[in-house]
């Protein structure tokens, strides 16, 4: 089922736009491609075939972009684990809101917004949104669609309800939560009170979690120690699951821009046709375990590639 070419040079943006990693991708109503990327320009928008639309946000992020998602409003959601905010903006790149205050992280671990957020699903059905938190926390927050907090759950740990870095969050039709849980190596399934629901396990560090046509796409990192560098089986690469956990297919395997290689899949989204838009983070996962960015026509390989599906 999973059958893709993978495509790195599908777009084509103005020389002045660069950036050394992409952090999160989503689609708006429009069929427009929302990247965010860690750059001096932090949003691109681009058609689905790779035509540049527009881009906007410089200054008003840092360089830690971390997740965008598009609404059903078709308002955008961008979190930046860099400042500590979520912040609403409209299609013509018009900050609506923002969530956090800017450089001012909550205490290490305190289950008090934010330290370090790192993505958002928003349910207007119920005047609702939740908030995974993050890197310096070990919490999803629950708010008003005006920003206000209304519950959290969470804590450090690997029982059911606990998280080793809650790092991506997406929502099915019915309100359920499916929340990456990155270093336990699962998604956690919970209502939206916080109720643990279920879990998915048969996974490798869950980076970006999406649901499109009632199935979850899982982006898994690989390995995250020079110890693992060798073992296969455990990505990077894309899981394909039920909603009720039964794993449908993978693509992908082993760090690379090969064929079916991968790099470090950060932001997943989805479209009409079945393509999948990936960001990967080479710059951050690379570097950290020692190894160069590859090179890609005589440049860095910055993150942004395609996945075009074939029938």
């Amino acid at each position: 089922m999973l059958n893709y070419i993978s495509k790195i040079d599908w777009y084509k943006v103005p020389d002045e736009l660069t950036w050394n990693e992409v952090a999160g991708i989503s689609i708006d109503h429009e069929n427009r491609v929302i990247v965010f990327v860690r750059g001096e320009t932090p949003v691109i928008i681009l058609s689905t075939t790779g035509e540049y639309i527009d881009s906007f946000g410089k200054g008003e992020f840092t360089n830690r972009a971390h997740s965008v998602r598009v609404d059903s409003e078709n308002y955008y959601w961008f979190v930046d684990d860099g400042n500590h905010t979520v912040s609403k903006y409209n299609s013509n790149g018009e900050r609506l809101l923002t969530i956090g205050i800017p450089n001012k992280p909550a205490e290490l671990h305190s289950g008090i917004p934010f330290n370090r957020c790192t993505d958002i699903a928003v349910d207007y059905k119920n005047g609702v949104l939740f908030i995974s938190d993050g890197y310096g926390n070990s919490s999803v927050h629950k708010y008003s669609l005006d920003g206000e907090l209304i519950t959290t759950w969470g804590a450090p740990g690997t029982d059911p309800g606990q998280f080793n870095i809650v790092h991506n969050i997406a929502m099915d039709d019915s309100g359920l939560l499916y929340v990456a849980d990155r270093e336990n190596h699962r998604v956690q399934i919970f209502d939206q009170d916080g109720k643990f629901v279920n879990q998915i396990v048969n996974m490798h560090r869950p980076c970006t979690v999406t649901i499109f046509e009632n199935k979850l796409y899982v982006g898994e990192l690989g390995y995250g120690l020079p110890v693992n560098k060798d073992v296969p089986n455990i990505g990077p690469r894309i899981s394909l699951y039920s909603l009720d956990g039964k794993l449908i297919d993978r693509w992908g395997e082993g760090f690379g821009l090969g064929e079916m290689e991968l790099m470090a899949p950060h932001g997943l989204t989805v479209d009409n046709d079945n393509n999948i838009y990936l960001g990967e983070v080479c710059v951050a996962v690379l570097g950290s375990l020692g190894l160069e960015i590859p090179q890609y026509n005589g440049a860095a390989y910055n993150g942004l590639r395609k996945l075009e599906k074939v029938n």
